[in-house]
């Protein structure tokens, strides 16, 4: 990328202050996650990876190994998707399916409320104690809900 162009999330402000110093938060995860899904729209190669689904409540991840490959390095220094959903989980995003499906939702991550983010909250995870992705997940009924822009 480069430097002087802007980053893939510079387009996308959260803060309520208006102060023009930047400063570097734990809450750019959420943020960098917005983004790729927004240049996903764009870049065939992103969107074969990812994409928002149709309704914009949720993003899939189609092919881990081009995820991991072409899209992540662009915008997180994690090389294990394990290490990206780790992160997920942490930020409170819940999976639908099982297995291979990456299917992912938040109710504060949407398509279009960029604004919602800032109601994320990061969990602390102390030890060892590991993310359960086990636990049964209250999923609502996206096609009952209307489609966001």
């Amino acid at each position: 990328m480069n430097v002087n162009q802007p980053t893939p999330t510079s387009n996308i402000n959260l803060s309520a202050s208006s102060s023009s110093t930047p400063r570097r938060t734990k809450s750019e995860f959420p943020i960098k996650v917005y983004a790729m899904l927004e240049l996903a729209d764009n870049i065939f190669e992103f969107a074969q990876a990812v994409t928002w689904l149709p309704h914009g409540r949720a993003f899939k991840i189609h092919d881990k190994v081009k995820f991991m490959n072409k899209v992540v390095p662009v915008f997180f220094n994690q090389t294990k998707i394990r290490s990206f959903n780790r992160q997920l989980y942490m930020w409170g995003f819940r999976r639908i399916g099982r297995g291979d499906e990456q299917v992912w939702f938040h109710d504060n991550f949407l398509r279009g409320k960029p604004e919602d983010m800032k109601h994320m909250v990061r969990t602390k995870i102390k030890g060892n104690t590991a993310v359960s992705n086990e636990e049964d997940v209250s999923v609502p009924n996206f096609d009952d809900l209307p489609p966001l822009p």
